[in-house]
């Protein structure tokens, strides 16, 4: 259920989560509930403290799939994986750079993925970017690029 979530969390497709959630997530609580025959019946608050906890450990998780930094803290491999994909060859597999000014260079493919494009990155806390092109545009590489490092980049890396 976590991996769904944080894929659905990457790729903003909430919907599909939440009907996934309604149709099978709540009859495997039904199915996981259910009593054994000549069982008793559960106390509610052991059900209603089981379904908090299951709630709380279901949002933290997916919090930290969705913005691991403040924990992990913001690594160049990773962040070059949010920006752009793998490693570049030109940039020596070394992921991002962090610049004189504080800023991270990184590479990442033009448009026409015929060469490679240097952006500047500046990131907050949560490992969240904002890219702006340094030099030649390439074959249609944007000014401007923003994302976030999710627990995906730092598992690909």
């Amino acid at each position: 259920m976590i991996p769904a979530a944080v894929v659905c969390v990457i790729r903003g497709q909430w919907t599909y989560f939440w009907f996934g959630w309604l149709t099978l997530g709540i009859l495997w609580y039904i199915g996981a509930l259910a009593r054994k025959p000549g069982q008793g019946s559960y106390e509610p608050r052991q059900v209603a403290i089981a379904l908090v906890a299951s709630a709380a450990a279901f949002l933290a998780l997916g919090l930290f799939g969705a913005r691991p930094s403040p924990v992990l803290g913001l690594d160049r491999h990773a962040l070059q994986s949010s920006i752009g994909g793998e490693s570049l060859p030109g940039f020596s597999g070394r992921g991002c750079e962090r610049g004189p000014d504080g800023a991270w260079r990184c590479a990442r493919h033009d448009e026409g993925f015929s060469g490679s494009v240097l952006y500047a990155v500046r990131s907050n806390g949560l490992g969240c970017w904002h890219a702006v092109r340094v030099g030649s545009a390439g074959e249609g590489s944007p000014r401007r690029l923003e994302g976030c490092v999710t627990l995906f980049n730092f598992l690909i890396d």
